[in-house]
């Protein structure tokens, strides 16, 4: 019997969980742990590594043929680069190493496939999963490359379910009627080859701004020699080519670093692997190192002046800005510039941030507009409005009272002055 989790009704049933079980709560249970994946792929010991089904959970089988060839050969583009989508004959031959039944069936089922299907699930994370007081059960099921001669796509499931009483376990591939059925408990049956030979499977990393860091901590984690993993130990490697300077590959441990102040953008590192025992057996890969600009933020300010004498209305406008989260900005961090203001008597000081008003400058509101720039990348900038009000500055005269004698001369006030305020100070 071929699993699909369209005839979910017919597992429940057969494993004793179809009535009042299904309760909302049980429900939430089964989607919860659908939800928990793993993304560690699975080798398969006979020359391919397998993708998680979850990776791709919910695709259509039209939406993986946009970027996968149907040939069971040629490596897929675009979101599933470098992988291969497999044929059917291929999920039957992967299925045949967990459940030798498969090798000359299409599809078996039975308490006498529990524990094969158990060991499949317990490799491949499942696409469906749950456990509830008396029962538990898996399900894992992906679309292959192959259609089937009325053009219907075939995807292949396996499962297990046990009750308290019973056990039951699921093989199967065949084929379902709709190519754009979008089924968030279906994947993509996707591999690629660990041998023969020696094999760099590209990769992709980023540093979060120009700091610099490192973008790959090692080259060989996803590449093969002979269908063993490619070490230090195995193979040599050497950088090739890199399209920045700053991006450089460490060939002791594998690591991409990029150095500090390397400007924002997308860059390319080229390396080589070689098999120690044999230098002419060698492949290159592709690192994509995706260098993130800092996040530029100028927030607004507020000050005031007086008309009389005119003055500083912010002491520095970049003192509440940042680069970063964490990096506040600074004139030797940032580019400052005058973007507008609506009087020409309020003006910005670019070299230490202040915001300035002339003297004279007549009563009222006005704007002025700044923006600061990431001086690694000057394309990366915000900006920000400061709020300046001209107003008399506020004198505040607060009453006295003291108690005195007339026998005896004293000055009964030293200063009137002392609870006196002038624009808020003493």
């Amino acid at each position: 019997m071929l699993f699909d989790r369209c005839d979910l009704s017919v597992f429940l049933r057969r494993t004793g969980m179809f009535g009042n079980l299904l309760s909302l709560a049980f429900l939430a249970l089964i989607l919860s742990a659908a939800a928990s994946v793993s993304t560690a792929q699975v080798v398969d010991q006979h020359g391919k590594e397998w993708l998680q089904l979850a990776g791709t959970r919910g695709v259509t089988w039209n939406q993986v043929a946009q970027s996968c060839p149907q040939d069971g050969v040629t490596a897929c583009g675009g979101a599933y680069s470098g992988w291969v989508w497999a044929t059917d004959a291929q999920v039957l031959e992967l299925m045949s190493y967990y459940e030798p039944a498969m090798a000359t069936n299409r599809g078996v089922s039975g308490m006498q496939y529990f524990f094969t299907a158990q060991t499949f699930l317990s490799a491949f994370q499942p696409t469906f999963s749950f456990c509830g007081t008396y029962q538990c059960g898996a399900y894992g099921a992906g679309w292959t490359a192959t259609k089937d001669a009325g053009g219907s796509p075939i995807f292949g499931a396996v499962s297990w379910g046990n009750t308290n009483v019973s056990i039951d376990g699921s093989f199967g591939v065949g084929p379902t009627a709709n190519p754009d059925e979008s089924d968030t408990f279906r994947g993509a049956w996707l591999w690629r080859a660990t041998g023969p030979g020696v094999i760099a499977y590209d990769d992709a990393g980023f540093v979060a701004s120009p700091n610099g860091g490192t973008a790959n901590v090692n080259v060989l984690a996803n590449d093969w020699i002979a269908n063993v993993r490619a070490t230090t130990a195995n193979v040599f490697m050497t950088q090739v080519s890199s399209t920045n300077s700053g991006i450089s590959l460490n060939s002791f441990n594998g690591s991409v670093n990029v150095a500090g102040a390397t400007p924002a953008g997308v860059y390319t590192l080229v390396y080589r692997i070689c098999d120690s025992t044999n230098a002419a057996n060698c492949d290159d890969g592709n690192v994509t190192v995706t260098v993130r600009p800092f996040v530029v933020d100028a927030v607004n300010d507020a000050g005031f002046a007086s008309p009389s004498t005119g003055g500083t209305a912010v002491a520095n406008v970049l003192a509440n800005d940042r680069l970063s989260v964490t990096t506040q900005a600074t004139t030797a961090n940032v580019s400052l510039s005058l973007v507008s203001t609506s009087n020409s008597g309020v003006s910005l000081n670019t070299a230490n941030g202040a915001v300035n008003v002339a003297a004279g400058t007549a009563f009222g509101s006005y704007t002025l507009v700044y923006q600061i720039c990431d001086r690694t990348n000057a394309a990366n900038c915000d900006t920000a409005t400061v709020a300046v009000t001209v107003r008399n500055y506020v004198v505040d005269a607060v009453d006295d009272y003291v108690r005195g004698a007339s026998k005896t001369a004293n000055a009964s006030i030293l200063n009137v002055l002392a609870n006196d305020t002038f624009n808020g100070a003493g």
